[in-house]
């Protein structure tokens, strides 16, 4: 299987580009998927739109983006048992390009990529199940805590993920959930309890009060602001993405805070995201804000990008 598809590409720095890109998917376990709705991850987006590192990578342009994709089976290679042509499926990982890097490699309108990147429906996708991918990474996260029905939580921030965390939290039975967020509108899509714009809104009552703070922004000085809100020896997850992890310890250091990282998401917490899903017990539609065609695409991303109003912004290729 070789050819080139129309993608999304990051030439350069704070340039998207619609361009066709080569793939050779030439393995016997690769297959071939044919796009039918792609969506923007504004945090890691954000990142590798400004040239900001994200990982240990170095970032050599141009780069292909997109993580979350669902679509249909064209072509498989001679030793691909999982799928068959026509099947639908979740792809988090497009990863047989030839002259990009790849980071995930999804908005395409065809993916090449190994069969162990996907995910079968036995359906026709709906919406619900471009955020697999978002309700593991916080499955992921969320399991890393310990928490159990009795602990507070306070969530930092309530885009796609904050939002997300809260929903999560709720079927695991967490009655106690706050949130601090800038804009009024996410608030209302959230079922956390009490929602402040500001740290200072939260009053001393709510001082030593919280379990685990998730912070969820992407600001990662926000957690001195809210150390006084954590119990002592309680937990931060760090959630958000990060263009410089630096807080000064000092301003936190006498709740002795336990640190937690949440970058790695694996295969058996995104089939565990997969069932819940298909449970209906989040409620998932809110969190689709904006469809775009991939005509226009330029426009999704500034949505995507700076709109209050924004959750998850889908880009349609058919």
């Amino acid at each position: 299987m070789q050819g080139q598809a129309q993608a999304i590409v990051l030439p350069k720095a704070n340039k998207l580009r619609l361009s066709n890109v080569p793939y050779n998917a030439d393995s016997p376990k690769d297959i071939l998927v044919k796009t039918i709705a792609t969506t923007i991850t504004p945090g890691l987006d954000r990142l590798l739109l400004t040239n900001k590192p994200v990982s240990h990578k170095v970032l050599n342009y141009p780069i292909l983006l997109g993580s979350e994709m669902i679509g249909q089976v064209m072509e498989t290679g001679s030793d691909v048992t999982s799928v068959e042509p026509g099947d639908f499926v979740y792809t988090f990982n497009g990863n047989r390009w030839t002259g990009v890097e790849s980071y995930y490699g999804c908005h395409a309108e065809m993916v090449p990529t190994s069969s162990e990147n996907v995910l079968t429906l036995g359906r026709q996708p709906i919406h619900r199940d471009l955020l697999t991918g978002l309700l593991a990474y916080v499955i992921s996260a969320v399991e890393k805590a310990r928490l159990d029905t009795s602990s507070r939580v306070l969530i930092l921030g309530l885009g796609s993920v904050g939002l997300m965390a809260a929903e999560y939290l709720r079927v695991k039975g967490i009655g106690s959930i706050d949130a601090l967020e800038n804009f009024g509108i996410r608030g209302q899509l959230s079922c956390a309890d009490n929602i402040a714009m500001q740290v200072n809104d939260f009053t001393s009552d709510f001082d030593d009060g919280y379990d685990l703070i998730i912070e969820a922004t992407g600001r990662i000085l926000l957690i001195e602001k809210a150390i006084r809100l954590l119990k002592p020896k309680g937990s931060i997850l760090l959630m958000g993405n990060y263009e410089v992890l630096a807080y000064d310890y000092r301003l936190i250091q006498r709740k002795e805070p336990v640190i937690i990282c949440s970058n790695i998401t694996t295969r058996e917490h995104l089939v565990s995201s997969q069932k819940l899903l298909e449970s209906d017990r989040i409620e998932s539609e809110k969190f689709f804000t904006n469809v775009f065609a991939i005509n226009q695409f330029e426009l999704a991303y500034r949505v995507a990008l700076d709109s209050k109003e924004a959750i998850k912004t889908v880009i349609s290729w058919i």
